[in-house]
């Protein structure tokens, strides 16, 4: 039984700083809905929790009552917790619908960022063992593309004009009506076009927000980075939200049922995440399974690639492929219309 008796004081310390980190948490994942948009402590809602879980562990472990507090910001934040792990999805998909893929390669290992030589033939071969019907690249480079013979439909946009580098689509049914998205001040961007599928008409939307750029420096911890990189998310945080608001615009427009395909460059408790998925689903949050960790960064799982969709499409299966032969890893759902 769970019991209650006078504590140390190291354990009243942890007491408080267990108490400390999940109200933190609970204003991090914004689970009373008061809509505060604070850069770092969103960006730190996966370290946050996972400190917090330690800590209910502890105190499961010594049948301590200060599990039963994190059981109640548990259930407080339970649909916040959705967004950044899930469980095994219920259930095995029988059907067969479109499978969409997002990528972010990298630029196909352009400037050596990997130990491998073979990036551009790998990527081929693993996207030609695993099918998908529809490829949304992100930082796709022309010259060192390689050419994917299963996929007859391609197009590619330049983040900026005359640029190698930029967004690009290839898809084994047709695609028209394509068009360039760009974003002021920036060399990200994205575009757009309808894809035609069982004589139904799609939006695809394939975008690439204003990027973090974090390393392994970057951190709150060392008094000669904590400063600059508090300044750095924040002017990138600020940039985004911009970018959302303005394809926002865009989308609005559209009459069609959408799939949007994006490196947001954010995790899903950003401000520009919230106002990207407003009326829309997060396919992972209907399919997905654990973290959904797509960006590698050492020790802390983030989750900033996305598939959206509107209401009028239906998520059969979610899947976050474990493959490394860029900074990202390539996420795809199946999908069928309503």
């Amino acid at each position: 039984m769970i019991r209650i008796k006078k504590k140390s004081f190291p354990e009243k310390v942890l007491i408080f700083i267990n108490l400390t980190t999940l109200i933190v948490q609970l204003f991090a994942m914004d689970s009373f809905g008061l809509g505060l948009n604070i850069p770092i402590l969103s960006l730190s809602v996966p370290l946050i929790c996972i400190v917090n879980l330690i800590l209910a562990i502890y105190w499961l472990l010594s049948f301590q009552w200060p599990f039963f507090i994190f059981f109640i910001t548990y259930a407080i934040s339970f649909e916040s917790w959705q967004l950044l792990y899930q469980f095994k999805a219920k259930g095995i998909n029988t059907s067969s619908g479109l499978n969409v893929m997002s990528y972010n390669v990298r630029a196909f290992n352009r400037f050596n960022w990997l130990d491998i030589k073979e990036i551009p033939q790998l990527i081929s071969e693993y996207i030609e063992t695993v099918k998908p019907d529809v490829v949304c690249f992100q930082e796709y480079s022309q010259d060192r593309a390689p050419k994917l013979k299963n996929y007859p439909y391609k197009i590619f946009k330049p983040y900026v004009q005359n640029g190698n580098i930029g967004s690009c689509i290839i898809s084994k049914y047709p695609l028209e009506n394509s068009k360039a998205i760009s974003f002021e001040t920036s060399s990200n961007g994205g575009m757009q076009a309808d894809l035609i599928w069982n004589q139904d008409t799609i939006r695809l939307y394939n975008l690439h927000f204003e990027s973090l750029r974090l390393n392994s420096k970057d951190t709150l911890l060392a008094s000669n980075y904590s400063k600059q990189f508090r300044s750095k998310i924040k002017g990138v945080f600020e940039t985004q939200n911009g970018q959302v608001l303005k394809f926002n615009k865009i989308s609005k427009s559209n009459s069609f049922p959408e799939i949007i395909c994006t490196d947001l460059n954010n995790n899903a408790f950003s401000q520009s995440y919230k106002s990207l998925s407003k009326n829309r689903l997060d396919t992972f949050k209907a399919k997905g399974k654990g973290f959904g960790s797509t960006y590698q960064f050492p020790y802390f799982p983030l989750r900033i690639d996305y598939i959206f969709i509107t209401p009028n499409i239906k998520v059969l299966d979610y899947r976050t492929h474990n493959i490394e032969l860029s900074d990202h890893v390539p996420i795809s759902a199946d999908l069928k219309l309503r």
